[in-house]
């Protein structure tokens, strides 16, 4: 049942991707149509990304929901895929990290998780969310996103502190400075 459903939504879904991909960068008449649909529903990436997930394909599934962060990062599907979308791209990571290290899970990918991460710095504590992206990585990754912290003011409000094992990352804990951007 749920393979017809995905093979129902996959098409539309990509169809409407592409059409959002004009040239001009602005869909007109039915290419517009079909990107708003595609772009309203960020449960219908959810439930395609779902679908991926019950047929393992695991990288596919997280493109899937980093499209929810990039075409509706207000969204309440957003926040709450997170967790999934850091296990996926944990599980990419160490996938690629010694086969292929020029794969975008260790360039580019890195560097959107931690865009995505820094939307919960806010007044509420982000450790939930960075143990599910740090807890079980090498400790380099976190050493990055410190660098890509101190640039960030937005992100000034927070210091997460990292214990590692033997170059593992095995607790985060994120303490409140001041107010955000102090």
């Amino acid at each position: 049942m749920k393979d017809r459903r995905a093979l129902r939504i996959l098409p539309s879904v990509f169809f409407a991707l592409i059409g959002c991909a004009t040239p001009s960068g602005k869909p007109t008449g039915s290419e517009a149509a079909g990107c708003a649909a595609v772009l309203a529903e960020p449960a219908l990436l959810r439930e395609q990304a779902e679908v991926e997930l019950e047929a393992k394909n695991y990288e596919l599934a997280y493109r899937y929901l980093a499209l929810i962060e990039t075409l509706h990062p207000e969204s309440r599907e957003s926040a709450e895929v997170f967790p999934v979308a850091a296990a996926l791209f944990q599980k990419a990571y160490f996938a690629h990290r010694y086969t292929q290290p020029d794969s975008v899970w260790l360039t580019s990918e890195p560097g959107f998780m931690f865009q995505w991460l820094a939307r919960f710095f806010g007044n509420e504590s982000p450790q939930p969310q960075a143990e599910a992206l740090f807890v079980g990585m090498p400790y380099g990754i976190f050493r990055a996103f410190t660098e890509h912290a101190a640039r960030r003011p937005d992100l000034s409000g927070w210091i997460l502190r990292a214990e590692k094992d033997n170059g593992i990352i095995r607790a985060i804990t994120a303490e409140r400075t001041g107010s955000p951007g102090a």
